[in-house]
């Protein structure tokens, strides 16, 4: 017995809604929907506190305390200016702990599954740090971590290779005026082991809330400089728009599912 292929649908499809826009060919046109995730993680220990040969194997030792993220609407990004500012605004702020886990799947499962969904995840220096603290909250799926990875989209080391510059994130958000960061990281792992857990989560999301202000804008004043960086340099509308253009080059999604052929003897496949 063959395999029968079966064709949904005339275009490319990926997941709507929540999820990823789908790319639809000929007449069908595109479903701009989907996602976009800004995120950042705190945690208990400095890198040089941790074991390890080199600094990327120290950061992956690293405990994150806490993290809180954005799910933030593509379509609203894309469409730039006011309206992209506003949805950085609208959006609602989550903010998940270690030692908390009331459904027993981890602690930071709520915003994998956010990333499984998302078109973009945005970080300053996450793929430097972040993530790499992250993969061990994948217990062992390194497929998923791969598919998150291939969505990453990291401000810093883009305008680090584009510059050969360095820039701290509160000196971008000074220079673009937006309100800057309340702390720092010293003080963060400071304040996790003190319990004032209040000021560790309004330092988390602030951080989070002004990565987001930043990404929408249409371009980036950078310190000591006249040049303005576009927004493919950084911003998320631009990382929307190449991240869909992308899925409209893969091939059309084909369900394989075994079907008698026609005339077949009974039971046999």
């Amino acid at each position: 017995m063959k395999a029968r292929p079966l064709i949904r649908g005339k275009g490319r499809e990926g997941r709507v809604g929540h999820g990823r826009a789908r790319m639809g060919g000929g007449s069908e046109g595109c479903v701009m929907a989907g996602t976009s995730v800004v995120f950042d993680i705190e945690t208990q220990n400095l890198i040089n506190d941790m074991p390890g040969i080199d600094r990327e194997s120290k950061i992956k030792m690293l405990e994150v305390s806490c993290l809180s993220y954005l799910v933030l609407p593509s379509r609203e990004l894309l469409a730039g200016g006011a309206r992209a500012a506003q949805a950085v605004e609208d959006a609602a702020m989550h903010t998940l702990w270690r030692d908390e886990d009331p459904d027993n799947v981890g602690p930071f499962e709520p915003m994998l599954k956010a990333f499984d969904e998302a078109e973009v995840i945005a970080t300053y220096n996450g793929c430097g740090f972040d993530h790499l603290a992250m993969i061990k909250y994948y217990q062992g799926d390194n497929r998923r971590y791969q598919r998150h990875m291939a969505k990453a989209h990291d401000c810093f080391s883009r305008l680090r290779d584009a510059t050969e510059m360095w820039y701290k994130l509160d000196a971008l958000l000074k220079e673009n005026d937006i309100p800057t960061k309340t702390a720092n990281g010293l003080v963060a792992i400071q304040w996790w082991a003190e319990g004032k857990r209040e000021l560790l989560q309004e330092y988390c999301e602030g951080d989070v809330r002004a990565l987001a202000r930043l990404l929408a804008l249409p371009q980036l004043k950078l310190p000591r400089t006249a040049f303005r960086a576009p927004n493919a340099m950084f911003g998320l509308a631009s990382a929307i728009a190449a991240s869909r253009t992308s899925a409209a080059l893969l091939p059309p999604v084909v369900d394989i599912e075994t079907e008698p052929e026609p005339n077949a003897a009974p039971g046999v496949v």
